[in-house]
Formats: structure tokens, C-alpha cells, sequence
């Protein structure tokens, strides 16, 4: 995908990261900032020195529950810290861009809450600020760095399923109804687009890379905001990706790749996975019964079952003996992660950091570009922009 990785050219500070531990701080104190700051309590080589919020009762009350030997009643005071290497932004996205431009301008590396900000130039003036500095920068896509992800990654790029065609993936649970809420009000770039889509999306861009047609279907809510969205992208090599995500409902939540030679299905939920099943299609052609070869055979079937009690018989029990070509069940794989699972991209910022890299190879900051220009291009299918565009 022509994904650029840029470096520190300064030697010296890669071998003093390398002999220290990376010292964390927090913006915000919701549930994923507590869920985070878990997650790096498995990390030996991460402290996470200090919290901001923007009350210092709150950050302080965080700290207390956390353990977190500083607590800061501002953004600004938490980036003035220089303890501190690097910050987790937990804030409500429509804040993304201000917050990561605030620890960049202080000198702080960034690991900044998906989706990265709320639209594509956004996600553009950060980066620029970013690469300017030389800081690393990272959008926390977690289902990213899940050892099952990574897996099935490598199974795919070793062929275990021949040529990819196609993707299905969904994320989809009940959201408490609150017009004042992250999730339905328009202000605070709710929807679930922004929210949840963005999952699948990263993953089909991991699997398939960039799209060059998207098409996409919104149900917009009394809110203004999208509740259920539908998106289909194409591929130039005619590769499909079918994503969908809602507030309003519970989905499978798994995802299924299919390739010419098999498929894997990655349990619920995708995004924190530990368990995936694979299915290989018959290596022999001939066994393939094709749609239109089935619906002849079946007519036949039908048309001698009313002369032969025998031909009646089999033909209703045609579904069962007459479609082996469908793939038969192969293996279970259960991969179990350490931690609650923020741990690994927490570590990729560190071993990033410690390398002298100022981007992942595995979360490029050029695909979160293209991404956050691809739900552009989706809410502009829809007319939806947020207030403050």
C-alpha cells in the first residue's frame, strides 16, 4: 500500500529509550481510559505515571482507584509533565485533534483513541504536526495488534485459504438511548459509523487494502446521527468487502474472510478475538456442483420422484447428499491473550518508541489518513456532517 514508516535519525536517543522504562500519562477518565490504563499494568517496561482531566477532583479520584502517582485538573498541566514520554488520548473524539496537537506541541509521543479524529483533515493537520516534530504517532486500532489478528494475517499471506474474494464483518450491540450521550448526540461526532464502523473498515483495509469504490446505506436517527449503517467496498481485482454496524441492535459481531480455497471465521467479537475456525474447499474441481448444474439436477429429481418411491426418497434428501463442495469443517484455532488485550498496542508503541520509529508498520499513520477519508467519502453519501465542520 506504499505505507511510509519514518525514523529518528538521532542515534542516541534510541539507545536511551531502550535502557529505561516508558513513562504514560492519560487524557480523560472514562471507561477506556480505566480499561487502558489496565491493560498496561501487564507491560514491565510501562509505568503509567499520571492522569488529566478537566477536574481535578476527577483525575484525582481515577488516581486514587489506579494507583497513579500524579493527578493533573487540566490537559495542559498533564503535558507540561516531563516525566512523561508518551500520552494515551481517551477523550470523546470530536476532541481528538486538540488533544493530540497539544501533547505534540509539549513534545509528548501520541497514542490517540480511534477513529484518530473526526474527519480526514483533522486526521491531516495532526499528522503533519507530528512528522514535523518527529514524534511518534499511533491511532489505537487494539483489534490491530490481538494475537489472533496477527495470526490470521499470516495465514493469509501464507495462502492457508488461496486468494482472498471476499469479506463480511460486523459490529453491532444496544446502545442505551441518550440524546446527550457520545453515541447519539450530532456535537459530539456520535453515530455509529465513527464509532464502531471503524472497525471493520481497519480491518478490511488490513485484509484487502484500499478500496476503489464504496458504496454505503445510513439509517439516520432522531438525533441526526447514524444508528445503522451498511457498506459495501470494491476492489480493483473485484475482491468485496460487506461491513455493517448499529447502535440499535445485537449483530453476530464475528468477521468471515473467503478465499478460493477456503474461508476463516473469526468468532465474537472480531475486534478482541481469541478463537477462529478454518473450512478448505475440496481441492478437486470436479466435486463442484455448480448453482445452475444443482437447479437441473434437482428439476430431474423431482420430475422422476413422482414414477420412483426410491428417486422421492433421495430427492428429499437431496440437500444433504448432494452439496459436499460446500467445504468441509477443518480446524479450531484458540488463541488466548495476555492482559485484557490494550496491552499489545500499548507494547507496539513502546517497542516503536524504543527503536527510534516514529510510526507502526502495523498502524501506519497514511492508512488511519485513508481510512478517515474513507468515512468521509461514506457520511458525504449520506449528507451528514457534525456542527462543527
Amino acid at each position: 500500500m506504499g505505507e511510509v514508516v519514518h525514523e529518528f535519525e538521532n542515534s542516541e536517543f534510541t539507545m536511551l529509550s531502550k535502557s529505561r522504562t516508558i513513562h504514560w500519562g492519560i487524557l480523560g477518565t472514562g471507561l477506556i481510559a480505566r480499561e487502558f490504563a489496565e491493560g498496561l499494568r501487564s507491560l514491565p517496561d510501562a509505568q503509567l505515571l499520571a492522569v488529566g482531566s478537566r477536574k481535578l477532583v476527577t483525575a484525582q479520584e481515577f488516581s486514587r482507584q489506579l494507583n497513579i502517582p500524579r493527578a493533573y485538573g487540566s490537559y495542559e498541566e498533564l503535558v507540561a509533565d516531563q516525566d512523561i514520554d508518551v500520552v494515551y488520548i481517551a477523550t470523546p473524539h470530536i476532541r481528538h485533534k486538540e488533544d493530540c496537537i497539544l501533547c505534540l506541541q509539549a513534545g509528548k509521543a501520541v497514542l490517540c483513541e480511534k477513529p484518530f479524529t473526526v474527519n480526514a483533515q483533522e486526521a491531516r493537520d495532526v499528522i503533519a504536526i507530528a512528522r514535523e516534530k518527529q514524534l511518534f504517532c499511533m491511532e489505537a486500532m487494539w483489534m490491530r495488534f490481538m494475537p489472533l489478528i496477527q495470526t490470521v494475517q499470516q495465514m493469509i499471506h501464507n495462502g492457508s485459504i488461496g486468494e482472498v474474494r471476499m469479506l463480511t464483518a460486523d459490529f453491532g450491540y444496544p446502545a442505551k438511548y441518550n440524546p446527550e450521550n457520545r453515541f447519539f448526540n450530532l456535537k459530539l461526532g456520535g453515530g455509529a459509523l465513527l464509532d464502531r464502523g471503524v472497525y471493520p473498515l481497519s480491518l478490511a483495509f488490513q485484509l484487502l487494502g484500499l478500496p476503489s469504490q464504496v458504496v454505503s446505506q445510513a439509517s439516520i436517527g432522531q438525533t441526526g446521527v447514524d444508528e445503522q449503517v451498511a457498506i459495501l467496498l470494491g476492489y480493483p481485482q473485484g475482491q468485496l468487502a460487506i461491513l455493517s454496524t448499529t447502535l440499535r441492535s445485537q449483530t453476530s459481531n464475528e468477521a468471515v474472510i473467503i478465499g478460493t480455497r477456503g474461508q476463516i471465521r473469526i468468532h465474537a467479537p472480531f475486534f478482541k478475538p481469541y478463537k477462529l475456525s478454518v473450512s478448505k474447499f475440496p481441492e478437486d474441481s470436479a466435486s463442484f456442483i455448480s448453482a445452475s448444474q444443482s437447479s437441473g439436477l434437482k428439476q430431474r429429481l423431482l420430475s422422476s420422484a413422482k414414477q420412483s418411491k426410491l428417486l422421492k426418497r433421495l430427492y428429499l434428501n437431496f440437500n444433504s447428499l448432494a452439496f459436499p463442495f460446500l467445504g468441509k469443517q477443518g480446524k479450531n484455532i484458540v488463541q488466548l491473550y495476555d492482559g485484557n488485550g490494550y496491552n499489545y498496542e500499548a507494547a507496539e508503541v513502546i517497542q516503536c518508541i524504543k527503536n527510534g520509529k516514529i510510526e507502526s508498520k502495523i498502524m501506519p499513520l497514511d492508512e488511519t489518513l485513508k481510512i478517515m477519508e474513507t468515512m468521509d467519502n461514506i457520511r458525504s453519501q449520506w449528507n451528514l456532517k457534525y456542527p462543527h465542520e
